[in-house]
């Protein structure tokens, strides 16, 4: 008896499922392409746990007759292409016939549809490859897929399923995608009753960067256009300020459909270069235009990947099109404040008609800065401390001793009797020195400044050591000269600090104890779908850190505390950029993975090259370089220190052959 045999139907059909549909965010993302191929202009997905249990996709496309309906369910069953040169054509998002019978074969399948032509709709019942039951029913123009329990006949795929927040940020990805790339549809998601995406498909693309991304990165979106040769570009970039830690934010578009291209990446990167900090890619939003001869979509069964005939026209006009966005005039906006008098043209009652506004206070723009309210609050009671290295004295002090000319000491000591002022009179009251309450602040509640770390604070430092060397200066206001042993050595400052709070970092963090500094003013953050699940993932991880963060809702994490006391902008890219870190693709450990985290946030926190350092500065930092233990790079492999014999300098002088 011969070995071979033909595949039973229902074991076939989920095989072939395998290949179209890997999670739930595949399943929508056929079914939302199948509603765009229909001639929707109105869709909502709605679903439920994840997807897992439960997935709604309902259009006012042009709908299936009853005649199409059974038929669509059968494998390779199309009506976007009848012959094999129509591959050379292909404009539509679906056309291998593949997704409803592929969604049949390892889930529940429901299906209202009906079409402009017909007076009652048609009702399809499938499950496990199988229709159970196919009649008349009351709906609407279009069609609404219902999808329920994703892989319950198949147990062994179900356990390779992430947490429903992770599934349910894939299909956040997914439907943001697709709602960019058309900006003419309305888009409506709804996770678990709760409406996480709208957008009004007004055919601006602007309008959709804000629904899909929200304020922020939309105000530094520039318009990027560029046509040549048959390939037209059209988009947003964004400016530096932007940029991201990684490629999350870069989407591209071929005819309308979401691909990966590390080619059209490498073009905007490209246009990029020299222009961002490393580590940061740009954020951009294009739509490639091409003729369908020119680009093969079937290369993949997800179609997320195309070739291209001509990949170095296509390059050329990404790299222009970014770039024209880049050196683009940025637009100044004009502010006017109020006067006093305006604020009563608004007021009226039911006795007063309002009064008729002057003409030049017509001719006034339309949008009006009021005083922001921070200009009413009190002065805090800490002074403005800059913040930089500082060195570590007595508790409740600490003293700036560099990056500014002044220097501030805050003192526990009690303030001598005073007389009493007139509080009512606030030009009374004298100051003379900032002064802090009989009863400080718990530690935690007050930001910390940076700290240059003393011998002793560092694990890898012998106290009994003794190191001879003499400071010969500062280069750069980056290099320590350094005269020891019969060598000059040039020490990285920026190098040798971020090694030494790298090391401080990990000793904390294996003992769970990373210090967090608690904010004055709570900072948000806002993240994509993507970003928002790796939180769930890692927000253990991210509190042993020293991030207070909790989420705040619509894709929104506020931080309380931060392991460094930056500003707003700043603690943003730290949490965004430890993010990405955790999040990256790589075959490590999870101990892996911290640590590159922690890579990033002393790297923030270390002394800045161009920082000018005083001598006693140097010092510290010079004695705590000295006493590591064999480590002579920083986190990221860079040397911290080189060496000159004084042989090899006599010889550069011809004082010696």
């Amino acid at each position: 008896m011969g070995k071979i045999q033909v595949l039973d139907k229902s074991v076939s059909n989920k095989i072939a499922a395998g290949e179209v549909v890997e999670r739930p965010a595949s399943v929508i993302k056929e079914l939302l392409e199948n509603a765009l191929d229909a001639g929707a202009t109105h869709i909502v997905a709605e679903i439920k746990n994840g997807g897992i249990t439960y997935m709604r996709v309902t259009d006012n496309g042009h709908g299936m007759s009853r005649e199409d309906v059974p038929v669509a369910l059968l494998r390779h069953a199309t009506s976007k292409i009848a012959e094999a040169s129509d591959l050379d054509a292909i404009m539509t998002l679906g056309f291998r016939g593949e997704a409803l019978s592929s969604i049949a074969a390892v889930a529940k399948l429901e299906i209202y549809t009906r079409t402009q032509d017909e007076e009652t709709g048609t009702h399809l019942v499938a499950e496990d490859g199988e229709i159970v039951d196919c009649s008349e029913a009351g709906c609407p123009v279009g069609t609404t897929v219902v999808v329920r329990d994703l892989f319950m006949t198949t147990p062994a795929r179900m356990k390779f399923l992430k947490k429903n927040y992770t599934e349910a940020g894939y299909i956040e990805d997914i439907v943001n995608r697709l709602a960019l790339a058309r900006s003419d549809v309305s888009f409506r998601l709804i996770a678990d009753g709760k409406e996480v995406l709208f957008t009004a498909g007004d055919s601006k693309l602007l309008n959709s960067i804000f629904a899909v991304y929200g304020k922020d990165l939309k105000s530094t979106m520039r318009p990027a256009e560029y046509e040549e040769g048959g390939v037209s570009v059209s988009g947003f970039c964004a400016t530096g300020a932007g940029a991201r830690p990684n490629r999350s934010m870069q989407s591209f578009f071929v005819n309308g459909r979401f691909i990966k291209s590390p080619l059209l990446a490498r073009a905007v990167e490209e246009a990029y270069k020299n222009e961002l900090m490393g580590g940061k890619f740009p954020a951009c939003v294009l739509l490639v235009t091409l003729p369908p001869s020119m680009v093969d979509i079937n290369v993949h069964p997800t179609k997320l990947e195309a070739k291209f005939a001509d990949e170095k026209a296509v390059y050329h006009c990404v790299y222009w099109a970014a770039k024209n966005a880049l050196y683009q005039k940025n637009e100044i906006p004009a502010v006017t404040l109020k006067t006093e008098e305006e604020p009563t043209l608004l007021k009226t009652t039911a006795a007063t008609p309002v009064s008729q506004p002057s003409t030049s206070a017509a001719k006034r723009p339309a949008v009006i800065m009021q005083e922001p309210a921070i200009l009413k609050k009190a002065e805090p009671t800490e002074p403005f401390v800059w913040k930089g290295l500082t060195q570590k004295t007595e508790r409740g002090q600490a003293k700036i001793s560099f990056g500014t000319e002044r220097s501030f000491v805050k003192t526990e000591e009690k303030p001598k009797e005073q007389p009493v002022q007139n509080t009512a009179e606030p030009t009374q009251i004298s100051r003379p020195e900032p002064v802090v309450k009989e009863e400080p602040k718990p530690a935690e509640t007050v930001p910390k400044a940076e700290t240059i770390y003393e011998p002793e604070q560092v694990a890898v430092v012998s106290e009994t050591k003794q190191i001879t060397y003499r400071i010969c200066g500062q280069v750069f206001n980056t290099y320590i000269l350094v005269e020891k042993d019969d060598q000059l050595y040039l020490v990285d400052q920026h190098a040798a600090h971020e090694r030494l709070r790298y090391e401080e970092l990990l000793k904390q963090y294996e003992g769970r104890r990373i210090e967090s500094q608690m904010l004055l003013i709570p900072v948000t953050v806002r993240l994509t779908a993507t970003e928002e699940s790796l939180f769930y993932d890692y927000q253990e991880m991210l509190s042993d850190m020293g991030f207070e963060a909790e989420s705040f809702g619509d894709k929104t994490v506020i931080l309380r505390g931060a392991p460094e006391a930056l500003d707003e902008q700043g603690l943003q890219a730290l949490f965004l950029e430890v993010l990405g870190n955790l999040g990256e693709k790589r075959k490590d450990a999870t101990a892996s993975k911290a640590q590159r985290a922690l890579y990033t946030i002393a790297c923030k926190s270390a002394v800045k090259a161009g920082n000018k350092l005083q001598e006693s500065e140097m010092k510290k930092l010079l004695d705590a370089v000295f006493a590591l233990d064999s480590i002579n790079t920083c986190p990221h492999g860079r040397p911290i220190t080189v060496a000159m014999t004084k042989s090899f300098i006599e010889k550069q002088f011809k004082r010696i052959v």
